[in-house]
């Protein structure tokens, strides 16, 4: 035979309490409050399996003290007087598992009731750590993937461009000493050309994975060379105008909000139908906020609901997701012909929770 179930009975009138003691047996023990604060002390000292919550109390109502319990995945089942479809719809989205009529209890609904709780409560708390398990890989994820974009810029700019500098200094070489030798110098000059094209593509990619200046000079620097980028190879005039240099976040964190600006002006590239954005950096309530901003086309946000992998939707939606992980969020402001204003948030000072392994 299983443990005995504990529930907690909160109800200030005394005949419910007894009707409810009478329909009860085992497996069940029951402890009793006739007030909200003494059933939050009870629930301290002995967490109860699940709680009848009468919806009116003397001193708190049985709706305010609800999410007391459900934050805690204590299952709670409200107990009311009459049928009124408003506070049960209230009680579910404030978390209740479940609703009795009291003048209608029996022994059958009110063992189902407390049965079909505990299930959904426990179903809930098995999907919670789940997720938690989900955000804390996702987090391994993202810190790894821009560990490695480190790594693979520092060897193209380390080894890859130096190599490319020796063969391009060779090719000048050979072409110097192969005057009179019209075809051979060509060659030399082409192959010289070639390697110039390389140098200048490993140096583009070298900082579009992991902009030497973002870790040298800081995040202000490393968005006025993207201004710079975003117009010398898209046409997209950037205006940056910082009111802070934000030098206490993280690293990781500072590379994820590069990154995450980035994909902003890129989607701007690709929808607003404008060739001028801006990029605001401040601070405001120990919170940095950076807004990227566009008068273009905009969109109608329900979009962003039912964003799939072939949509911007979906881009905002990841942007939201690895803010997440750091305890940022994205807000987005648009209309249809109204332009986009997208602002992040992130505390400012902040690391990616639950890190596990830290540095690579």
């Amino acid at each position: 035979m299983g443990a005995p179930v504990h529930l907690l009975l909160v109800d200030d009138d005394e005949v419910d309490r007894e009707r409810v003691r009478r329909l009860l047996g085992l497996p069940y023990t029951l402890q009793e409050s006739a007030t909200g604060q003494q059933a939050l002390q009870l629930a301290r000292t002995h967490r109860p399996d699940c709680v009848l919550l009468d919806y009116r109390l003397p001193d708190i109502g049985g709706l305010e003290l609800l999410p007391q319990f459900t934050l805690s995945y204590i299952p709670v089942i409200i107990l009311t007087g009459e049928e009124s479809p408003e506070v049960i719809v209230q009680a579910m989205r404030l978390g209740a598992q479940d609703y009795l009529v009291k003048g209608q209890l029996s022994q059958m609904g009110l063992v189902h009731a407390i049965n079909s709780a505990m299930e959904k409560a426990s179903m809930r708390r098995d999907i919670e750590q789940k997720n938690q398990q989900l955000r804390e890989l996702a987090s391994a994820l993202t810190l790894a993937e821009q560990r490695e974009r480190r790594r693979i810029s520092q060897v193209l700019h380390d080894h890859v461009q130096q190599i490319l500098y020796g063969i391009q200094m060779r090719a000048h070489l050979i072409a110097l000493d192969s005057s009179g030798q019209d075809e051979l110098c060509e060659q030399a000059h082409a192959l010289e050309a070639l390697t110039h094209d390389a140098i200048r593509i490993t140096r583009t990619l070298t900082v579009e994975l992991s902009p030497p200046m973002l870790h040298n000079e800081g995040l202000v620097a490393a968005l006025r060379w993207l201004a710079n980028h975003m117009a010398d190879n898209y046409g997209l005039t950037v205006n940056i105008r910082a009111e802070t240099d934000y030098e206490s976040g993280s690293e990781d964190l500072q590379v994820l909000l590069f990154q995450l600006v980035r994909e902003l002006l890129f989607n701007v590239v690709k929808h607003a139908g404008v060739k001028q954005a801006q990029v605001l950096l401040y601070e405001e309530d120990k919170r940095v906020l950076i807004e990227v901003v566009d008068h273009g086309c905009g969109f109608d946000p329900v979009r962003l609901m039912h964003g799939g992998p072939d949509q911007a939707g979906f881009g905002l939606y990841s942007i939201r997701e690895r803010l997440a992980l750091f305890g940022g969020s994205l807000t987005i402001d648009t209309a249809p012909n109204a332009g986009v204003r997208a602002r992040i948030t992130t505390p400012i000072q902040s690391a990616c929770a639950s890190t596990p392994g830290g540095d690579a």
